[in-house]
């Protein structure tokens, strides 16, 4: 269970900053869902976006921009200390795909409980929209490299195995007529994704939250894209979601 952020953006999510207060309501969630399943030991976690999209060209062009190194190893220490995982998740915007992976590989290669995510939302390999402006539509040939390069660090570098989350905000277009419409599609052909029993793919419901039948809607998106398309494609073996909830924060 890890809470999401963009760096100093508090709208974002609550990992936005690290102090004691973020960190006890960690836990505190933390704790609901394990007496919820007590089968299931909780790993708490942090999931932030290091790649952040831009809905302009930015100095590089690519319509995002990377959090600093500083800030990153910040998250690093904190997790460290505290015996979190994190998730470094990529948004790309128009950035060369494996460009941005190769540059925040380093850090699953030195650090046992550093994983990466990614956002195809905002990513746009073929630089055909821009982030925050344009529906994305990618293909599993986009997120394959991704896939088989965060499987290869374990054995290459001697860490255990790691987590690649892959966040689905709208649905795939297996079945469609034009599954390359963004419009109806973000995932084009899903069952396409590479099986590699080496790494751990998360199919992570994203989507949308706050309004009336939020929850009807969430349920509905994890039975189609996670359980309903593991059964059918069997190329990933784990799924999760994310909530959109207002924690009320201490002050004072």
């Amino acid at each position: 269970m890890a809470f999401y952020a963009v760096p100093n953006a508090e709208p974002t999510g609550p990992a936005y900053t690290l102090n004691g207060d973020v960190l006890a309501q960690l836990k505190r969630q933390g704790a609901a869902y394990q007496r919820l399943d007590p089968q299931h030991p909780v790993m708490l976690g942090i999931d932030l976006v290091v790649s952040v999209p831009d809905d302009f060209p930015g100095p590089s062009g690519n319509y995002s921009h990377h959090v600093d190194a500083a800030t990153i190893q910040t998250y690093i220490d904190f997790c460290k200390q505290y015996h979190l995982l994190l998730f470094l998740d990529l948004n790309f915007g128009q950035a060369p795909v494996m460009g941005e992976v190769n540059f925040f590989l380093p850090y699953l290669e030195k650090y046992t409980f550093v994983h990466m995510a990614v956002d195809p939302e905002w990513m746009f390999p073929r630089r055909d929209g821009i982030s925050g402006v344009n529906l994305s539509n990618v293909r599993a040939s986009d997120l394959n490299p991704i896939i088989r390069a965060v499987a290869e660090v374990p054995m290459r570098y001697h860490v255990p195995r790691k987590i690649l989350i892959i966040h689905q905000y709208r649905p795939d277009g297996d079945g469609l007529k034009n599954p390359y419409d963004a419009a109806q599609a973000e995932i084009a052909d899903k069952r396409h994704l590479l099986f590699d029993p080496r790494v751990d793919v998360v199919i992570h419901v994203d989507s949308v939250g706050g309004y009336s039948g939020d929850i009807a809607d969430k349920q509905q998106q994890y039975s189609e894209w996670v359980q309903r398309d593991m059964k059918k494609y069997g190329n990933f073996l784990y799924g999760g979601f994310k909530l959109f909830i207002r924690l009320k924060r201490k002050h004072g």
